[in-house]
């Protein structure tokens, strides 16, 4: 099991930055490092869940204190979750952001995250 933290990149879209937030090959047990959104980017949200699930569920998670985590809802209360390849789109004026992996034998899935907002 390994300790996932999040790289921190950005490209033009558009015509303006886009920031994102990239945890790669995670596995069903690893520990997960959670990235603090940046406030100008606090607005909107997508994320791309991708890789080999093996039957692990993946979702998103928030906190405002950085060690109680939530998962993540959409506008109309349900969760960010996936068990296959996905894409979601969010709102959040969260602070902290992390995907989690529990059950199954998940492995090699990356879990990308852009804001957007001023």
């Amino acid at each position: 099991m390994a300790t996932v933290s999040p790289a921190y990149s950005s490209l033009q879209a558009q015509g303006e930055n886009v920031p994102r937030i990239i945890w790669e090959a995670l596995a069903t047990g690893d520990t997960i490092v959670a990235a603090a959104i940046p406030y100008q980017a606090a607005i909107a949200g997508s994320v791309q869940i991708v890789g080999t699930f093996g039957g692990a569920t993946v979702k998103l998670q928030v906190s405002n204190d950085g060690s109680t985590f939530f998962d993540m809802k959409d506008l109309g209360a349900s969760a960010l979750e996936a068990t296959a390849n996905a894409f979601f789109e969010f709102t959040t004026a969260a602070v902290y952001l992390r995907p989690a992996i529990s059950g199954g034998t998940g492995d090699d899935v990356d879990v990308i995250v852009c804001l957007r907002g001023n």
